[in-house]
């Protein structure tokens, strides 16, 4: 990437703050749909219909994500997952799914060292160029959408 390019790109990411809010809007999205049931209820008609709008909802982010590289809670925002060295290209679903969370959400299940990586995993997002280490492990940015 020139500097021309680097430059370009520095203008185009996403703030802490739209990224933080678009976390929230999808936590409140899936709050919304999980407030209305006791889960811990026994099998009923009642939890299968939970599962069954969990499942649809998991399924229209993890589309949206693979479309556009937006969650709900992007869309909302206006930003977006893009590839860091070529912003305008789409990101593979392995990139954006495999990398950005199952491999790195994964990590978050170890005692102690989950806890440590997922304070520097978002802490990174506080310094520019506002990566966060998922978006270093799958070569990904947020970028504001035009």
């Amino acid at each position: 990437m020139n500097a021309e390019e680097n430059f370009e790109l520095s203008q185009r990411l996403a703030t802490v703050k739209s990224r933080a809010l678009a976390v929230f809007w999808d936590m409140l999205i899936l709050i919304a749909v999980f407030l209305p049931f006791n889960v811990f209820r026994t099998v009923t008609a009642e939890s299968i219909y939970l599962f069954t709008v969990y499942s649809l909802l998991v399924s229209i982010q993890v589309y949206l994500l693979i479309k556009s590289g937006q969650t709900i809670g992007k869309k909302i925002l206006k930003i977006r997952i893009s590839q860091y060295h070529s912003p305008n290209e789409p990101v593979s679903f392995f990139k954006i799914i495999i990398l950005r969370f199952v491999i790195n959400d994964l990590v978050y299940f170890i005692p102690i060292i989950g806890l440590i990586y997922l304070a520097l995993d978002h802490g990174l997002a506080l310094f520019k160029p506002h990566r966060c280490i998922h978006d270093y492990l799958a070569g990904t940015v947020v970028t504001k959408v035009d």
